[in-house]
């Protein structure tokens, strides 16, 4: 009997895995040519300065594609970040870049960093749930975001990159609750790090507040959360600095980096739509694919992409979420009760349960883009199979601390 259930599991396993990699290897072969085609610096380069970003009236647009492409090609090769795309930080282009060049290729950068986003998924619930059935469920759900596979196909984009990083901040942020080594806490920094440096960096702070409020939770002791926050805010803030080393290279100062630092936020604000317009948009969006964009003459338009999975993922990932961050404000307040390594499953649930309940919260409040929303679908797909493992763990005994 027990022969027949382990043959069962690998073979539950390998066809999971076998979908999964059919979901990957499909669109990429679809899309071949994208990948083999050899990067034309001059094609770009012409492209831009007729683009709207040199001519603001201009009727020859391109895209984020090729936009990113450009600049990161120019910033592997030595131009000061500050001069192109400078609304943004540099590590996503630089990163674009040095792929670009070693391989000969802007679009391959999009796979590395989709299997590297595949990676973190399978490793980080097997982490948690010693299960490679559940770790395989996770990659599966992935593969079938729409998103996911749009990401490869339009391509370089810097979402794709960004959520890799707060995945991997999420995986070290785990290692330390199991072990709370000292190390770990500088590589968390890190991580945080590239990702404030990546994309605009607003929502690191929404990625600080999820942490902070699980540490709270948690029963961490002040000294050692206070402790925590303030290495992975300086180890950040290190990084994101370093991101620029080209622009210090040149010799502009650090008050002069605070400046340009300046420019970017007051851009940000003095472009940013009417955001109250826009509260909820996220939560339409992904429930009943209305989008309500600020441009053109409709309010609403459905986003081709869009499938039944968005609302099935989102109600299934911030349900539990709410569900266990009340069940973890109750634990805080019941004197004595501590949390013990018996409990590290659901210490996991309740640190990835602030991040989406506060994600969800951060992205309602703004304007939407589709492909904003992996920041908050990426790390469900690691809660869902994480929770599951939970109610059965819970079926099996009631004791939860």
């Amino acid at each position: 009997m027990t022969f027949m259930k382990n043959n069962i599991y690998k073979i539950a396993v390998f066809v999971l895995v076998l979908i999964s990699i059919f979901n990957l290897i499909r669109p990429i072969s679809q899309n071949f040519s994208k990948f083999t085609e050899r990067f034309n610096p001059k094609t770009y380069e012409k492209s831009y300065n007729l683009s709207q970003y040199v001519i603001p009236q201009s009727k020859n647009a391109i895209s984020d594609e090729t936009l990113l492409s450009y600049a990161g090609y120019r910033y592997a090769t030595g131009l000061n970040p500050v001069l192109i795309n400078s609304d943004h930080p540099p590590l996503g282009k630089y990163i674009i870049g040095w792929v670009t060049l070693l391989t000969g290729n802007n679009r391959i950068v999009s796979i590395i960093f989709a299997l590297g986003n595949l990676f973190l998924v399978f490793y980080f619930i097997s982490l948690v749930t010693k299960s490679s059935l559940l770790s395989s469920l996770g990659i599966l759900f992935l593969t079938f975001d729409s998103m996911f596979i749009d990401q490869i196909i339009h391509s370089p984009i810097l979402d794709i990159i960004q959520v890799f990083f707060l995945l991997l901040y999420f995986v070290f942020f785990a290692l330390w609750i199991k072990k709370e080594k000292s190390l770990t806490i500088i590589f968390m920094g890190l991580a945080l790090g590239a990702m404030s440096a990546v994309k605009i960096y607003f929502p690191i702070f929404v990625v600080l507040l999820s942490s902070a409020l699980t540490l709270i939770v948690l029963k961490k002791p002040v000294i050692k959360t206070v402790k925590l926050l303030a290495t992975v805010i300086f180890v950040t803030a290190a990084v994101y600095t370093f991101s620029y080393l080209q622009f210090f290279i040149e010799g502009n100062s650090f008050r002069i980096f605070l400046g340009t630092q300046k420019w970017i936020f007051l851009f940000w604000k003095n472009n940013s739509v009417q955001s109250t317009k826009y509260f909820g948009d996220f939560l339409t969006l992904s429930l009943f694919n209305q989008w309500k964009v600020w441009w053109g003459d409709k309010t609403y338009i459905q986003f081709v992409l869009w499938n039944i999975m968005w609302p099935v993922f989102l109600i299934s990932g911030v349900i539990p979420s709410i569900y266990f961050l009340i069940k973890a404000i109750k634990i805080f307040f019941t004197p004595k009760v501590k949390y013990s390594e018996k409990n590290y499953n659901l210490q996991i649930v309740i640190l990835l349960s602030s991040w989406v309940t506060l994600g969800t919260t951060y992205l309602s409040l703004l304007p939407i883009s589709p492909r904003y929303i992996m920041i908050v679908y990426f790390p469900i797909y690691i809660l869902v199979p994480t929770v599951l493992q939970l109610l059965v763990n819970r079926l099996k005994s009631k004791k939860y601390v």
